[in-house]
């Protein structure tokens, strides 16, 4: 799908891979209608993409997690602009933590977010887009979504539901006209590095960033797959060498990937002072 004169909603666009998306949808010629929980930043966000020629057709302060704010942006949107061409799923949060560190709220919060915000996304706006027989949905899940990785349990398990859903939508909608893309990052220098939630010594956990950023890859790159991947329709995206080999060693090499995986949870215990 051609991005140009295409109508493109952009779900977490005031930061990091949500912003630089819905930046290089503008650029490609797309109409945005973007939202984000960040008003501030949503707002940064819409004069970035009209500062560079983008088309802003609106945007709107919301909970993703809220049922009725998402339900309430798509009749406004449907009113005023009709089926989304595009729908990105891009909102989310991150929580790394052993188990036993986590309360409730926190498994609610995760899933809130990063699965129950796209299922309501879905709900409102892929209806639409098959009446209309046409349209590409954008779902971004992580590396965490195609392994269990360490301390990721409740990450994990949002984000391997996220891949669950892309993968069943992809064959349910392709009757319609509609693809779908899974983007897939592992490590990408984004707010969310500062934002996450690690439950360990902070004082560990400030000292192990650094390590995390030398591995990340920059959200406008991740964007830049994206939008290709659009165009061409294809559907997973794997954003750096590494993902493409980690991922490839599950499938393959299983064992090998668990004994890798065993190494790398005693490391991060070590380092976040859980040994």
């Amino acid at each position: 799908m051609k991005i140009r004169g295409k109508k493109v909603l952009v779900t977490g666009a005031a930061s990091g891979i949500g912003r630089c998306t819905a930046l290089a949808m503008a650029k490609a010629g797309g109409k945005l209608i973007l939202t984000d929980i960040n008003e501030l930043g949503l707002a940064e966000t819409v004069s970035m993409a009209r500062k560079q020629g983008g088309a802003v057709l609106a945007s709107k302060a919301l909970d993703i997690s809220d049922l009725a704010s998402v339900q309430e942006l798509a009749d406004e949107v449907h009113r005023d602009f009709g089926p989304m061409d595009v729908l990105c799923n891009i909102a989310g949060i991150a929580l790394f933590a052993q188990v036993e560190d986590m309360e409730h709220s926190h498994w609610e919060k995760i899933l809130a977010v990063n699965l129950w915000g796209v299922i309501h996304a879905v709900e409102c706006f892929v209806p639409e887009m098959i009446r209309a027989r046409s349209g590409h949905l954008v779902n971004v899940a992580s590396l965490a979504g195609l392994a269990g990785l360490p301390w990721h349990a409740a990450y994990s398990a949002s984000k391997h539901a996220v891949v669950g859903l892309s993968e069943s939508l992809s064959f349910d909608l392709r009757k319609h006209g509609i693809h779908v893309t899974l983007v897939c990052p592992g490590a990408v220098a984004t707010p969310l590095v500062e934002s996450v939630r690690i439950l360990a010594d902070p004082a560990l956990v400030a000292k192990s960033k650094p390590l995390f950023l030398k591995a990340a890859v920059t959200p406008e790159k991740v964007a830049e797959l994206t939008l290709r991947a659009v165009e061409r329709n294809r559907f997973l995206v794997l954003t750096s060498p590494d993902i493409h080999a980690l991922y490839l060693l599950k499938r393959q090499a299983p064992r090998t990937f668990r004994g890798a995986m065993r190494v790398m949870s005693r490391a991060m215990d070590k380092a976040l002072g859980k040994r």
